[in-house]
């Protein structure tokens, strides 16, 4: 029903972008995004027209950028390249400060891209004191917690990227920090990595544990073996569709001709 009036299926498609974010699935977050930013990208000159409902498109359109390129700092993963290349276009300085781990920078993303909270209590009107950031502020903090916990995984990622094998003792040096320490970062790392997933049920609530990160490695006393997961890119499927979309265009051009 949603899906007939655009501007509620991309207001519906952002809240729940947001809300598989917050739940820690980046997984579905990344692909919920992408299909709405990838559709807005097509039926843009449908709004043009009408000017309130454009402005409005216009700020979800960059809020969902946003909340896009904080998933892909703590989930990396593919996405569609028309959709990749206007986010760095439009928001290189801001991705390289989230890879950069900045923390003001999740702040200001996470505060310009959230939606409005609301207490589910009501307030006490006894007191003067107003509550009505309060909210806001707890989510903030949540989300906060978990950028702090994923703080170190880009540069492990990074340093397991270059080898095959490893020793812990090895690794720990060039992170500077202790074995310990660097034995939970690695379990951070693996727990992290895994995200709930939907499989297509009726239920966008349900789904399947996967791992989609492009490395994988396990522990064997003090060496760690590391699997490059990631999967040759496929350009065939791109070609294709640019032809059968340049086929169409051609047959337009010859409709309007005759």
């Amino acid at each position: 029903m949603y899906s007939r009036v655009p501007a509620c299926q991309i207001t519906t498609y952002y809240y729940v972008g947001f809300a598989y974010m917050m739940m820690r699935r980046y997984q579905d977050a990344i692909r919920t995004l992408s299909n709405i930013l990838l559709y807005i990208q097509r039926t843009k000159q449908m709004f043009q027209n009408k000017a309130q409902l454009y402005d409005q498109i216009n700020k979800q359109n960059e809020q969902m950028y946003t909340l896009l390129a904080i998933c892909l700092v703590l989930h990396p993963m593919r996405i569609d390249e028309s959709v990749h290349s206007q986010l760095r276009e439009k928001f290189a300085d801001k991705l390289l400060r989230l890879q950069k781990g900045d923390a003001q920078e999740f702040q200001n993303s996470f505060s310009f891209a959230c939606p409005k909270f609301l207490s589910p209590a009501p307030p006490n009107y006894d007191t003067n004191v107003n509550f009505h950031k309060e909210p806001f502020a707890l989510q903030l903090k949540v989300f906060r917690e978990e950028v702090a916990e994923q703080a170190l995984l880009p540069t492990i990622r990074s340093y397991l990227k270059l080898y095959t094998t490893l020793t812990i003792s090895k690794l720990a040096s060039f992170m500077d920090t202790t074995e310990d320490d660097l034995r939970t970062q690695l379990m951070c790392f693996k727990h992290k990595m895994k995200n709930i997933v939907w499989t297509g049920s009726s239920s966008g609530l349900e789904g399947e544990f996967q791992s989609a990160s492009e490395v994988d490695f396990y522990i064997d006393k003090d060496m760690i073996h590391i699997a490059d997961t990631k999967v040759a890119r496929r350009y065939g499927d791109f070609f294709i569709r640019q032809i059968h979309k340049f086929d169409e265009m051609k047959r337009n051009l010859k409709s309007l001709n005759t």
